[in-house]
């Protein structure tokens, strides 16, 4: 398979077609390399996640601030649908086992299952995809989504690489009946590189949604990666959480604080040292989950914000622990 990494110069170029909501989004790159082009393009207030095929690849990309990386094939991951306010999908480049069809519309198709209603799609995708599956790759692209841009790449990039951009706004998904003739024109356009030119945007084309703020329920790979896994079986981190959570010693109150009790001793008033020995202090944590609902057969979309708060505790103790700290936070 190849791999073509989406170029230094392009990634700014798309930056600047792309607006993203102040609270962040959710976005996704299935085949991210080592992380860095959804990285400058969705920057660093909105939610990342990523998936790659290669270990190695895949290794570098758990390093860098993304909220989870899968890695193994694209084909074999479980996801929750409708998910992602942003995707980035800049495929493999070959033919799936048995010649019938190409990676590039296994990602493109996959995705469409992924994205929020209204969500914005980014596909990166070589000219030669359309002289094979032009006519089903582009039912495909207008069954999906709306206000889509077809663009070439500037030069010297296109001519080196034969890559075009094609941008799109979600819908629920659609038939697209036209003559052949059309088909046959909208691919010889393609093909033949009779396209506008991606470049740089003044102003954003298209506005990203706010969705799913870093949540998604399901996101998981039925794969098992050798080289990954020996590699996290040996780092200090994975020993660290199998490793029982050390206890505060020489505790001056009665009994254990689990969650609980200092959750009853928060309500009782008994912090800022009315219980000897300690300092508790306990604040909330707020966050918002968006989701978007669709019904099928009316084609309404349902959007709603779902509020949640978690309590966090911290106590300043009399003795330090192992690494001299006095302060405990309990979750």
């Amino acid at each position: 398979m190849q791999h073509v990494p989406t170029q230094d110069r392009i990634r700014t170029i798309i930056k600047s077609y792309l607006s993203f909501p102040a609270k962040g989004t959710t976005c996704f790159d299935p085949c991210c390399g080592e992380g860095d082009a959804i990285l400058e393009i969705c920057g660093d207030n909105n939610f990342l996640f990523g998936m790659e095929l290669h270990s190695g690849r895949a290794l570098q990309a758990k390093e860098k601030p993304f909220v989870q990386v899968l890695a193994g094939p694209f084909e074999n991951c479980i996801i929750s649908n409708r998910v992602f306010g942003f995707s980035l999908v800049n495929p493999p480049y070959d033919w799936m086992a048995g010649g019938k069809m190409r990676y590039e519309e296994v990602f493109m198709g996959r995705m469409n299952n992924y994205m929020v209603q209204r969500g914005v799609s980014c596909f990166i995708v070589p000219t030669s995809l359309f002289e094979y599956r032009g006519q089903d790759v582009l039912k495909m692209i207008y069954g999906n989504y709306n206000d889509v841009r077809i663009l070439k790449y500037p030069e010297p990039e296109f001519q080196q690489f034969r890559q075009i951009v094609i941008f799109g706004v979600k819908k629920p998904a659609e038939k697209v009946t036209a003559s052949n003739e059309w088909w046959a024109e909208e691919v010889a356009k393609i093909t033949t590189g009779d396209l506008p030119l991606l470049e740089l945007q003044a102003e954003p084309l298209y506005e990203v949604p706010y969705i799913n703020p870093g949540f998604i329920k399901t996101f998981r790979v039925n794969h098992y990666d050798e080289v990954l896994a020996k590699h996290e079986s040996q780092t200090l981190d994975f020993l660290e959480k199998l490793k029982p959570k050390a206890t505060v010693k020489n505790l001056t109150a009665p009994y254990y604080l689990d969650k609980a009790q200092l959750a009853l001793l928060a309500v009782g008033g008994y912090i800022d040292g009315k219980m000897p020995g300690h300092y508790l202090s306990g604040r909330y944590e707020n966050a918002e989950i968006a989701t978007t609902e669709l019904d099928v057969d009316s084609g309404e979309e349902t959007y709603t914000i779902r509020k949640t708060s978690s309590s966090v505790f911290y106590i300043l103790t009399k003795d330090p622990d192992e690494t001299g700290s006095r302060l405990r936070e309990i979750r």
